[in-house]
């Protein structure tokens, strides 16, 4: 199996205001929402505790962490001035999950923020999480 990196931008914490009303405001479909007190996928017991609206970077799971930074920067970049209430408001964030294959002959990725995210999150108020996840490597 190979290493795996998914990149989400998220704006978290939100009662006042639908998830449908913050994706008609930036006018971008989140890949996955979650309202407080619900379950997060109906074949699954695990309930919501806060509210989210999850974007991702339209690439696969197999992408660089960088090059799925890239194309999540231009998303943001490119709706700058609509986000921007969001992130004053709201908890927003970069979430990052990287799962690590040992013994699979792969490197393991590389988490490097440049110049250009820099400028973003001092523009807004964005922090950045990343959770590391080394598993064996087995067959699918």
């Amino acid at each position: 199996m190979r290493n795996e990196v998914i990149l989400s931008f998220v704006i978290a914490d939100f009662d006042d205001i639908s998830p449908d009303k913050i994706t008609e405001n930036i006018g971008i479909t989140p890949v996955r929402i979650y309202i407080k007190g619900e379950r997060k996928n109906p074949n699954l017991s695990g309930i919501a505790k806060r509210n989210r609206w999850i974007m991702g970077s339209g690439l696969d799971k197999y992408a660089s962490f960088e090059d799925q930074m890239n194309a999540m920067l231009d998303i943001i970049e490119s709706k700058i001035e609509l986000l921007r209430p969001f992130c004053e408001k709201y908890y927003c964030e970069f979430s990052c999950a990287i799962f690590i294959r040992y013994d699979n002959d792969e490197s393991t990725p590389s988490v490097h923020l440049d110049a250009r995210y820099n400028r973003l999150t001092k523009e807004l108020n964005i922090e950045f999480d990343v959770d590391l996840y080394c598993l064996p490597n087995k067959d699918e």
